[in-house]
């Protein structure tokens, strides 16, 4: 009896440690997926793929230009940012967890222009993320 009862314990144990750690593997799931969609983005040179994850309104800094946009304004810069400018290697070099509903991810693109840091703060917001800042430098 005493047997059963501690395999019991140990059952429920076990399901709400499970329970405890789920959210969290969903949102690195959800943090590496959309990380992965960003660097085939900036590896394509695809403003509007990008554009997909901006919130209603973007921080968005391209070289020394910058200013708070519009979702389709920021779409727009980024586009003539990448019509001017090919990217030839994409990596990612930094990405943060989640604190506070937001997260942020550092990729380093090469282009045919040179060497560009490119800075992605995400904001959780119902469920998705957004990306509230982008920089270029």
């Amino acid at each position: 009896m005493l047997g059963m009862c501690n395999g019991y314990w140990k059952k429920i144990r076990q399901i709400a440690l499970a329970m405890l750690l789920l959210p969290f593997l969903l949102l690195t799931s959800f943090q590496s997926d959309v990380a992965l969609e960003l660097l085939g983005a900036l590896k394509a040179n695809n403003a509007k793929n990008v554009a997909n994850f901006f919130g209603q309104n973007v921080s968005l800094s391209i070289k020394n230009d910058s200013g708070y946009y519009s979702k389709f304004q920021a779409e727009v810069i980024l586009s003539d940012f990448f019509r001017l400018t090919k990217t030839s290697e994409v990596k990612q070099v930094q990405r943060t967890n989640s604190s506070n509903n937001s997260f942020y991810i550092v990729y380093q693109i090469k282009t045919n222009q040179g060497s560009y840091r490119v800075f992605v703060k995400l904001v959780q917001s119902g469920g998705d993320a957004q990306i509230n800042e982008l920089r270029i430098e």
